[in-house]
């Protein structure tokens, strides 16, 4: 018999004496019922010895014979074309079926070779490179940030635009009763039709240029990207329409036009041209756009205590306030930027009235495969975007004409 099935037997004892004598108990019961239970308690003594005893005997059997150090064996050194073997074998296969193989393989060295400084005179070898670039002049990016902003899934759009005459007969007028209601013939509306033009361009980098100055690479994939919003800033506010580019904001058919002479009557001018904007459509002109050369005298117009309207340099107008960027005239949003060219300004209902289209958003792509690109160690990086410009309400812009 087993201890787990003596033990089994010796707990059913003690529980029936348990159960004879739950009523009354007498002094010899109640040791009959203790020696029951010490004789459960000394078994699992038992148990616990013998659990030790087969843990102690697993351990032994564990243990291991100590062999003799065998010789070094020669490492062997990893070549490069064991690690094309190794990591080509799957696509070796896909190119038989017409896959493209591309490896790219790790420098490596022999296992016994020690690593040395470089020889030569060391010029970078322990120098510190500071990675900041200081950027050349940068103009500020505002065109597309001022308009409404779309996207699009197809490359052309056409709208229906309202004719300031939106009457071209009759009238509105009050009748007796059974009198002959007037007819109201309204004017045609324009149909006009913006398609995308797209803005790209190229660079060449060396794959030395990118594997070793991954940051200069950055910088110039950064300023890719940068002259391109250059050329989209242009073509959005001075485009022509022309050579596949977009007929910006100041060639637009629609644009009211207005003229102001002597910089003392620049203000009234903005003014009166926002209100030009509000009486022409149901929209509220909402910024400027002006040339540095041009708010300058505005921003440093004086009234006759020669105390600045706008605030001087070290506090708000006539001390009220802190000191304000570019302040815009009569609560415009005003930007100031070369993307308009000196002696002129638009004011307009920006955000509703112009909205810049895109589609598909800007891409980057690069390849080693342009050309003679793989030849040459040479990569070409590629940016471009698809973009155009609506303008469904030409009347809430006014291009001011400023001459001193």
């Amino acid at each position: 018999m087993t201890l787990k099935n003596e033990r089994a037997l010796a707990l059913k004892a003690a529980r029936e004496l348990a159960d004879k004598y739950r009523e009354t108990m007498t002094e010899d019961q109640r040791a009959e019922i203790k020696a029951a239970v010490d004789k459960v308690h000394e078994i699992d003594e038992k148990l616990e010895q013998a659990a030790k005893s087969r843990e102690l005997l697993k351990s032994v059997g564990a243990l291991r014979e100590v062999e003799e150090d065998a010789a070094p064996a020669e490492v062997k050194a990893a070549t490069l074309g064991e690690h094309f073997v190794k990591a080509a074998r799957d696509g070796l296969r896909e190119q038989a079926a017409g896959a493209r193989l591309n490896i790219v393989g790790t420098e490596f060295k022999a296992a016994g070779d020690p690593y040395k400084r470089p020889t030569g005179d060391g010029a970078a070898w322990g120098t510190t490179f500071d990675r900041a670039i200081v950027n050349a002049h940068r103009e500020q990016l505002v065109a597309a940030d001022l308009m409404g902003s779309a996207t699009v899934s197809n490359a052309t759009i056409k709208y229906l635009v309202e004719k300031a005459n939106r009457i071209a007969e009759g009238a509105v007028g009050f009748v007796a009763e059974g009198g002959k209601k007037p007819y109201v013939n309204f004017t045609a509306f324009d149909v006009v039709t913006e398609s995308l033009t797209k803005v790209a361009a190229l660079t060449k980098l060396t794959d030395e240029m990118i594997s070793d100055y991954g940051f200069i690479a950055d910088w110039i994939n950064n300023n890719l990207v940068y002259e391109l919003s250059v050329a989209e800033e242009k073509q959005l506010l001075n485009g022509d329409g022309t050579s596949n580019g977009i007929k910006g904001l100041l060639n637009r058919d629609g644009v009211q036009a207005k003229t102001g002479t002597g910089v003392g009557t620049w203000s009234d001018t903005i003014f009166e041209a926002m209100g030009m904007v509000q009486q022409s459509t149901t929209l509220t002109a909402d910024g400027l756009v002006i040339n540095p050369a041009d708010y300058q005298p505005l921003r440093l117009s004086k009234d006759k205590n020669g105390q600045y309207y706008a605030g001087g340099p070290f506090a708000g107008p006539y001390g009220n306030g802190g000191i304000q960027i570019n302040p815009g005239p009569w609560g415009l949003r005003t930007v100031v930027t070369n993307a308009v060219p000196q002696g002129t300004a638009l004011v307009g209902a920006f955000k509703q009235g112009a909205t810049v289209l895109r589609k598909g958003g800007l891409r980057v792509d690069s390849t080693n495969t342009n050309a003679d690109d793989f030849e040459n160690n040479l990569v070409t990086v590629r940016a471009e975007e698809r973009l155009g410009l609506m303008v469904p309400a030409p009347a809430a812009f006014v291009k001011l004409t400023l001459t001193a």
